[in-house]
Parts: structure tokens; C-alpha cells; sequence
């Protein structure tokens, strides 16, 4: 089940007022302590182990900021007694007691993680990060964020040159970064990148470009249809970076306002990052823009942009609720 997120205003919260909040997510009700979380996580983080009995784990930004003591006990339990979800939360806290356990449950394959959703090796994706073939944990998100507004010209939004192989409709902009951005969140060596989108079919399927160009060679999924609809281009102001966010974690993909450069994706849906279509490698995530801010306040959703830098291919995933 999904929740919208509630406006908090960033202030510090007494202990009584934290357990009260605690207190509304085990009672099935996470809305402000998400909001919480998102950008004090280190105040979330000693009631962990008190959400997970109430097994309040539909979103895995509740673990962030994960304390070792917490993530030793999840180790522990899991050893016991494999269940998925204390995998996800001890994967969404990140700490190195988590990564030592996934990297030996990855060698040592327990017969458990034969059924396991996906591979034992992602289960990081919850927190940003992955092993990699090595068994070194690679990181899938920038350390830093920062807000995406509105401005006269920016680095999100109007129409690139290009149209949609599949539907024809021209692309959109939905993030391009210069040399000096584009390092800052990929490393260095990174070039300009430009991710683009088609507002019609990537809505509903993960849509790959190239330099912001439609990436030949993408199977057209069946479900797409072949209907005669028209659909209007997104026609709200260019988004700007803005001010750095107080944490990676303080994007918002539900409302007009959230959209954010960087840090991790703020998933309505499950965890998604996609496969490279060229390498089959995890793509790292640059940001996202929600529905709000592209196309006005009557949108939904939200459009999240992935790159691959060795392969020069960009992704968008959308999710709603």
C-alpha cells in the first residue's frame, strides 16, 4: 500500500513527538514519519527494530541512518529465520554489518536465497547500492541532492530534436547535465549527458536514449497499443538546480515541488533501477522529476533518469501510484 507524503516543516522534533509518530506508522500510518526520515533519519533510526516487528516495510527509507547494533540484530534474525523484509531493511540501512552479511549469503548461496525476489547480490537497492561480480559494494546514487525549480532556463524540460521510435511523439528533456554536474554526481570522466524520454510510451514501460536520442534496438512492448490518442507535450517551465537538499534521501516523488537532482530515488512504487539493454548492468540514478513539475499540478507520478556512463545509455522509469 501507498501513502501520499505529508508537508513537515524541517524542525527539530522532541522524543515524545518522534514515539507519537512511530507510534501513527505501526498503527499503519508511516505519512509523517517518512517525511521524518527523509531528512532526520538519525531520529527514526532507534525506533528500527520496533517498526520491523510491526513489520511497517512497504518503503525502505524508513531505515535509513541504520545503527550497527540494529543491523547485527537483523543478521542475526535472518540467519534464524529468512524473511525478505528484514533483508530489504537491513540492505536500506547500508551499513557496513549489512554489506559483509549480503556479500556472505552471496558466496555461501544458503538455500534460501533460491527463492529470493530477484538476486541476493541487489538486495542493496533499497539503499542505493549493489556488490558487484566482485563482491565490492558499488554505489547506484549520488551522495548529494539538490532541489529542481523553476526558471527560465534550466536543466529539465522543453523538447529535444528527435522523436519516439515507437509512437513518433517528439522527445522531451527530462534532465541534461554539463561535464563539470555530470561528474559531480558519476565520477570523474564523465561526459555532458542528456536523457530524454517519449511523455507517451515512457509512461509505461522503461524507455532507454542515447545522447537524448531514441535508442534503436528497443523491443516495442505489445502492451503499448497502437491507439490514436494525442497526447500534449509537458509544457510547465524549465527546472534549475537549486539549493542543496539536507540530505540525499529529501526528494519527494509525490508533489509538485519534490523534483530533485542526485541523490536516491524516492520510489512510489517498488525499488526499479533498470539493466543497461547494452551491458546488463544496473544504471546509476541522476534524479527525477515528478509529474507536477513537468506537466502542472494535475499530473501524476513521477519520471526518474538513470545513466550508464561506460555504455552512454541514459533510462526513465515512471511510477505512480
Amino acid at each position: 500500500m501507498s501513502y501520499p507524503r505529508a508537508r513537515l516543516p524541517l524542525v527539530e522534533f522532541s522524543e515524545d513527538e518522534v514515539r507519537r509518530l512511530v507510534d501513527e506508522a505501526v498503527e499503519d500510518d508511516p505519512t509523517a514519519l517518512l517525511d521524518v526520515a527523509r531528512v532526520r533519519p538519525d531520529l527514526v533510526a532507534p525506533h528500527h527494530l520496533r517498526l520491523i516487528d510491526a513489520e511497517v516495510g512497504w518503503t525502505w527509507d524508513l531505515y535509513r541512518g541504520m545503527t550497527d547494533e540494529t543491523a547485527a540484530e537483523l543478521v542475526r534474525r535472518i540467519d534464524a529465520d529468512p524473511v525478505p523484509m528484514l533483508v530489504f531493511a537491513l540492505a536500506a540501512g547500508g551499513t557496513t554489518i549489512a554489506v559483509d552479511a549480503i556479500r556472505r549469503w552471496t558466496t555461501e548461496r544458503p538455500a534460501w536465497t533460491g527463492d529470493f525476489h530477484g538476486t541476493i547480490r541487489k538486495a542493496g537497492h533499497t539503499g542505493g547500492w549493489e556488490l558487484d561480480t566482485a563482491g565490492n559494494r558499488r554505489e547506484l546514487a549520488a551522495p548529494v541532492a539538490y532541489r529542481l525549480v523553476p526558471a527560465a532556463e534550466g536543466v529539465s524540460g522543453g523538447v529535444l530534436d528527435g522523436t519516439c521510435g515507437w509512437c513518433g511523439l517528439t522527445l522531451v528533456r527530462l534532465l541534461e547535465l554539463d561535464a563539470a554536474r555530470a561528474t559531480e554526481l558519476l565520477g570523474a570522466g564523465s561526459g555532458p549527458v542528456t536523457v530524454g524520454t517519449c511523455y507517451r510510451c515512457g509512461c509505461y514501460t522503461d524507455y532507454f536514449t542515447a545522447g537524448g536520442a531514441f535508442l534503436d534496438g528497443q523491443e516495442r512492448p505489445e502492451f503499448l497499443g497502437h491507439d490514436g490518442d494525442e497526447w500534449e507535450l509537458p509544457a510547465e517551465p524549465p527546472l534549475a538546480v537549486g539549493a542543496r537538499r539536507p540530505t540525499p534521501f529529501a526528494g519527494n516523488a509525490w508533489e509538485t515541488g519534490g523534483s530533485t537532482l542526485g541523490g536516491t530515488p524516492d520510489w512510489i512504487q517498488d525499488t526499479a533501477y533498470p539493466d543497461c539493454p547494452r551491458c546488463g548492468g544496473t544504471m546509476f540514478y541522476l534524479g527525477m522529476v515528478t509529474g507536477g513539475d513537468m506537466a502542472g499540478e494535475f499530473a501524476e507520478g513521477a519520471h526518474y533518469a538513470f545513466h550508464d556512463p561506460a555504455c552512454g545509455v541514459s533510462a526513465t522509469v515512471y511510477q505512480q501510484t
